[in-house]
């Protein structure tokens, strides 16, 4: 229901745009919505309608939206606006939303809008901005309760009254030394459950174990996970708290991995309604990449022109066994990639999964190379070419599982992203083995 609301908001912005008076309508529809909603609608827009929309967003919602916005949008948005009204329009964010945003602007910029800032502001910030995006230190939040172990229950929520609010998303608070060294977590279900006389140290549980400040965020997503938290606290090499990370920052870093993976494979821009002059750019290097490595594969081909020549039927048969080499290739690349996502994989475990595919490969040999026996031999009644074709299927097939396996590991070896760079390469080298090994056996059988 909610997501039919949005859509029927969507479809009354864009009817408004043809109204001669649709700047006033259009301020009051985006008045009423949140700012997920308003995110939504941008990424939804195409470029023109873009500016439009942001520029009747309220100034104390900009900071909201742009934290919902992807990042590419987001730079985009980030790139009209001066320093001040970025400091403007994310002065109220939650200080791990806010550094997101200013991780995304030039170095010169961000430290324009950290010169706007108070002194405290700018130094929590600043301590975020300190560590690498993808860390425990990019994505955790400076805004905790900390408490003594001596203190008393009832200390404890006569404190917590007097703040009045808690951060967003705190369900702990946490214990620490005199000198701010991580101790334990104080539940806020305990503090109203607890008899009130009772200490913070009768109370606290000390096994909870936090996160290391330079820990990875995939790391953090599968303890998250397996232990089913709703935040965590981050400590320094020497154990001194400094900050938490709640849920919602790793569904932001789940569904970010996803959509990385997706595009990377795809080969597409993040933003869907980007400008043609930005598809553009970014699709050609790939096709162009793409139509490099079909030049070497059709190379292959004409090496055995001749063959071709007097065996027309081959030039049918090609495209099944490249094809079933591709699909093959791009199913063990996709295996990988998911295991090393998920932080699944390590040298033990590695050349189990090797071998499994390898297996798997072998059996596939068999079922595919047989069926294609028969159906060969029944449509051209050519045992020579059935052989061939056959052959060539298992030289494809297992050569798809080795080198669907190994070359995404090389690639990590050297510090390249296989979901991005792996495709393209893997389908071309199963194609030519498919051209190759096919062309070949049937020049030997004719020969």
């Amino acid at each position: 229901m909610a997501n039919e609301n949005l859509d029927n908001r969507f479809e009354l912005i864009q009817e408004t745009f043809s109204n001669p008076e649709f700047k006033t309508k259009l301020g009051r529809i985006l008045s009423e919505m949140t700012p997920s909603e308003l995110a939504y609608v941008i990424e939804s827009s195409p470029p023109h309608e873009r500016k439009i929309i942001w520029d009747l967003i309220q100034l104390d919602t900009e900071g909201e939206v742009l934290g919902e916005l992807d990042e590419s949008l987001r730079e985009d948005l980030l790139a009209g606006m001066n320093p001040e009204e970025i400091s403007a329009a994310i002065s109220d964010l939650e200080v791990d939303d806010l550094a997101d945003i200013l991780q995304t602007l030039p170095e010169k910029i961000t430290n324009e809008v950290l010169s706007l800032m108070n002194s405290r502001d700018r130094g929590r910030v600043e301590k975020i901005l300190d560590y690498p995006e993808e860390s425990a230190g990019g994505l955790m939040n400076t805004d905790v309760i900390t408490v003594r172990a001596e203190n008393s229950i009832e200390l404890v929520m006569r404190y917590l009254r007097f703040l009045k609010e808690l951060p967003q998303n705190t369900d702990d608070i946490y214990v620490v030394s005199k000198k701010d060294e991580y101790l334990g977590i104080l539940p806020i279900t305990k503090i109203l459950t607890s008899d009130p006389n009772l200490t913070v140290r009768e109370v606290m549980d000390t096994e909870f174990s936090p996160l290391s400040i330079e820990s990875d965020q995939i790391d953090i997503y599968n303890q998250f996970k397996t232990k089913d938290l709703f935040s965590a606290p981050v400590v320094d090499e020497n154990n001194h708290l400094l900050g938490r990370i709640t849920v919602d920052d790793i569904i932001e870093v789940a569904a970010d991995e996803a959509e990385q993976d997706f595009i990377g494979f795809a080969q597409i821009e993040e933003d869907i309604f980007a400008s043609p002059k930005k598809s553009i750019r970014n699709r050609l290097l790939w096709l162009s990449i793409n139509l490099l490595t079909a030049i070497i594969a059709a190379f292959s081909i004409s090496i055995f022109e001749d063959v071709i020549e007097q065996v027309v039927y081959a030039a049918i048969l090609m495209p099944i066994v490249a094809s079933m080499g591709g699909i093959a290739a791009t199913q063990t690349l996709g295996i990988y990639i998911r295991a090393e996502a998920m932080r699944q994989l390590n040298r033990k475990n590695l050349r189990y999964l090797f071998r499994r595919e390898f297996i798997v490969a072998l059996a596939n040999c068999v079922v595919f190379s047989l069926a294609i026996y028969a159906i060969t031999t029944f449509w051209f009644a050519n045992p020579s070419l059935s052989l061939a074709i056959s052959l060539a299927m298992i030289f494809n097939l297992l050569a798809a599982a080795i080198f669907g396996f190994l070359f995404p590991h090389l690639l990590r070896k050297f510090g390249y992203d296989p979901a991005i760079a792996g495709g393209v390469v893997i389908t071309t080298f199963t194609d030519i083995i498919g051209f190759v090994s096919f062309l070949g056996i049937i020049s030997f059988l004719i020969a």
